[in-house]
């Protein structure tokens, strides 16, 4: 991962008295539409000072120039640049003068775009020309706000490559781990694509996350602790991601071809287009990709009800064989300069054949186990949604309205034949699974800033409703070959899933000289159902429940923050733990089932952190729940049959604690001088170090011995070599004999990457090679303790592959010049020359 990491150390050096001295500030600003030199557009510019009341005037300028720079006084403390001109959107960047501050500074490039096309984030928002920090490095890489953490994806060489769930993981803090559940810093997370909820868990999820391509994907957003605005559904909060979102005229994108392999293929072609039409910008991110992979699991398992244990080994072999569609259009109509409509359809579709070979055999059972299972899994779904957000400004106040509706149908196939021979005994079986799921809501928001007060008051409302089936038919372990072609069913099982849900939530920020508080809370309303048809088994859940969230952010110093925050939210047992019908492998020692009858779990999740230059960053966290849903392995006393099913289980603690320090190179070689030469991120090499301590309790289950906490260490690494080449590396590893949650770490977590990339023809086209699970011990061995039984567990993806990847950029995106990180200290001959205008007082 790139990251601009440079300046956090600058902390580091000793303070000096600040001189009353002057200051030049350098910038480019232009028509995106023409070239610096060649643009005279007048361009009105507003300079102003952060006081704690909110933004003070200093002075206004006109200006025909594209370069512009300006004397200050040599202030420390928060400045705004504004910039308006008749026909185009305003524009405003921030930055920070500190004591560390060069004489002249260049703030980078900055393009003026016309009404007719608004610079639109995903989400239908204006988008920010981001903040500036003048110590040395841009807020382009990663941003720390109170409580969510931003990483940007597009054009950082360390997080861009491979898919969206490659992305994820190599981001500080997010794991991997048992069940494929991703974690950030111990806490589940609940995932979002474009400020939208998926609304896919399990397998359907991680599909999803494994099929769209990281070039497709602006951003990431890690929300620790959502604001009332957010479903208090969130468990322990958000992974937002958010897709590009940039519009020129003409015909403008980005194509990509992502080539991996080792003894498996794996190829993902993608484009993304764009254009602006009049007032409507439309964008276009479709591809698909195709995955061959390989999986080997055992399962060493001791029945502990038999005198001595019994002991039963399964060795399995999958290879799967996974095809993704994508195609995600979108258009954002511009009514007029104060209300827009953004409409985004999303359509995937993934066809999976799995082929399953597994070998069990037991040695001292009281039956003689020499079971071979050969097994077929076809599964194809298809996800539709659709989202219309329109957005107006009420008046000059600075009120805002948006109103968002929202719609999706998911469908799901899985086919499943099976062979068994136990000792010359064949058992065949045959089932077919069909699974649909819609999903609707509507939701409003108010922005109401209440100048007199210095406070912004957030309100709103959310309606939902939810609707599932599944018919599952199936002829289990019969002794006719005749069940197969074409498939003859016995027996169905039809489980129906219903909610509904109201919700209504208020949220003020107020800002006090440093000190700041976001203060909010949720009222939600939900009642949902399940029936299972063929049993008569209903079960009902009414919940009304008030979910209070508070952050709080003291600045101890311009680039020094201190965070706290709270809030409940819950996590409703997912639709793949409810749902009975049986899905995946299974024979006469190997059942699944759903569990209707789970509760929801309801979190306490208080953070507090200290970050320093964006970077730099402590953590704390603590996490509790009365009660907890888990994945759990059962058996029956005289049993060798293991049913895999989800039970609650109660008095849930997770302490976290993480820390990241960036290491520039050039700060160790040079000391001291390493702050007096131009910084640039791209042309700069560094490490970044992550520890992570995590400590899980869980106080209801019985089957743990001493509960040990887990260690996880990770270093990201970029160096910048000749030639334009440009080296990343990832690793990051963890202790064994640790918990995560039930389950004892009997090796560690290991992950590694190591990527080479160069640009060519004028950084148009880049090209990159590098490998993937470099080390080859990316594997996952526990243990899980249940009543009679001991499973040992052992699973492993693939082994080391290697892959290349090529970009290009056609369109009006080849000319359009990376944002400036350059922090440009050198001095002109003549600094009389460089007065614009008159010098700021």
């Amino acid at each position: 991962m790139r990251l601009f990491i440079s300046s956090c150390f600058i902390m580091l050096l000793p303070g000096s008295v600040f001189a009353q001295s002057k200051i030049a500030l350098g910038f480019r600003i232009m028509d995106a539409e023409k070239a610096c030199e060649s643009d005279s557009t007048q361009k009105n510019i507003l300079f102003q000072y952060e006081e704690p009341t909110g933004y003070q005037d200093v002075k206004n300028f006109i200006s025909r120039k594209c370069y512009n720079l300006y004397h200050i006084s040599k202030i420390p403390g928060k400045f705004r640049i504004s910039v308006s001109s008749e026909g185009f959107e305003p524009q405003s960047f921030s930055f920070l003068i500190t004591e560390q501050s060069r004489d002249t500074l260049d703030l980078g490039e900055y393009f003026l775009f016309r009404k007719k096309e608004p610079r639109l984030s995903a989400s239908g928002g204006e988008k920010e020309l981001g903040t500036i920090t003048v110590s040395g490095v841009r807020e382009k890489y990663v941003s720390v706000e109170a409580n969510k953490t931003t990483y940007s994806v597009k054009n950082n060489d360390m997080l861009s490559g491979g898919s969206t769930e490659d992305a994820l993981r190599k981001l500080p803090g997010v794991i991997k781990g048992y069940g494929g559940e991703l974690t950030v810093n111990g806490k589940s997370m609940a995932i979002y694509i474009d400020n939208s909820p998926t609304g896919l868990s399990g397998d359907d999820l991680e599909n999803l996350l494994q099929g769209i391509p990281a070039t497709s994907i602006e951003k990431i957003e890690i929300i620790n602790n959502p604001g009332a605005a957010y479903e208090a559904n969130t468990s322990g909060g958000i992974i937002n991601i958010v897709t590009n979102g940039r519009a020129l005229k003409g015909i403008n994108g980005t194509a990509s071809l992502n080539y991996r392999a080792n003894k498996t293929q794996r190829v993902s072609p993608s484009l993304s287009l764009n254009t602006r039409i009049n007032k409507v910008s439309l964008q276009l991110n479709t591809g698909f990709n195709y995955r061959e992979g390989k999986r080997l699991s055992t399962y060493n398992r001791e029945f502990t009800y038999f005198t001595p244990s019994v002991l039963y080994n399964q060795e399995n072999n999958d290879q799967s064989y996974n095809r993704f569609y994508f195609f995600r259009p979108s258009a954002n109509i511009r009514f007029n300069k104060k209300s827009n409509l953004l409409i985004n359809y999303n359509f995937n579709y993934n066809d999976i054949s799995n082929f399953n070979s597994a070998l069990s055999t037991s040695n001292n059972s009281l039956q003689a186990v020499n079971l071979f299972n050969d097994s077929r899994i076809k599964n194809e779904n298809t996800n539709h949604e659709i989202i219309a957000k329109y957005r107006t400004e009420l008046d000059s106040l600075g009120k805002n309205l948006e109103v968002t509706a929202y719609y999706s149908y998911f469908d799901k196939s899985t086919q499943n034949k099976s062979i068994q021979n136990n000792l010359g005994s064949y058992l065949y079986s045959v089932s077919d699974i069909a699974m649909d799921y819609s999903n609707f809501y509507a939701k409003a928001n108010l922005e109401i800033p209440l100048a007199s007060l210095d406070t912004k008051l957030n309100i709103g409302g959310k309606y939902s409703v939810a609707n599932s089936t599944s018919r599952g038919k199936y002829n289990l372990l019969n002794s006719s070959a005749a069940i197969m072609n074409p498939p003859v069913y016995t027996s169905g099982l039809r489980f129906k899933y219903d909610d509904s849900q109201y919700a209504l939530y208020a949220e003020a920020n107020k800002s006090i000289g440093d000190f700041s508080v976001t203060a909010g809370l949720r009222y939600e309303n939900l009642e949902y159902k399940t029936w299972v048809r063929e049993y008569n088994q209903h079960t009902k859940n009414s919940l009304e429940q008030l979910y209070p969230s508070i952050g709080l952010l003291y600045k101890l110093s311009p680039v020094v923050n201190l965070n706290a925050s709270y809030r409940k939210s819950i996590s409703l047992p997912s639709y793949s733990s409810l749902d009975p019908n049986i899905s995946g492998y299974f024979d006469e020692f190997n059942t699944s089932t759903g569990n209707q009858y789970l509760q929801p779990d309801y979190y306490d999740n208080y953070e507090v952190s200290v970050s320093a230059f964006n970077y730099l960053k402590l953590s704390f966290q603590y996490t509790y729940s009365k009660q907890i849903n888990m994945l759990s392995y059962e058996t029956e006393d005289n049993s060798l049959t293991v049913n895999q099913t989800t039970r609650t289980y109660k008095g849930m603690n997770n302490y976290n604690v993480s820390l990241g320090v960036p290491v520039p190179f050039g700060l160790i070689s040079k000391g001291k001088d390493f702050f007096k030469q131009p910084m640039n991120i791209d042309k700069m090499s560094f490490v970044y170090l992550y520890g992570m301590y995590n400590y899980y309790k869980i106080n209801d289950y019985p089957y743990l011995d001493k509960v040990k906490p887990l260690w996880f260490f990770a270093l990201y690494s970029q160096i910048v070599l000749p030639l334009d080449l440009k080296l990343t590396a990832f690793y990051m590893s963890s202790t064994d004999k640790g918990y995560f949650r039930i389950y004892k770490a009997n090796k560690p977590f290991n992950y590694s990457n190591i990527e080479l990339s160069r640009p060519f023809y004028n950084k148009t086209v880049k090209a990159s090679v590098g490998v993937d699970n470099l080390f080859n011990t990316s594997r996952i061995s526990s243990t899980i303790a249940s009543t009679n039984l001991n499973t040992h567990f052992y699973q492993r993806d693939d082994y080391r592959i290697y892959y290349l990847k090529i970009s290009y950029n056609f369109g009006k995106m080849r000319h359009l010049k990376k944002e400036n990180t350059l922090i440009n200290q050198e001095k002109t001959t003549d600094p009389n020359s460089l007065l614009s205008v008159p010098e700021l007082k």
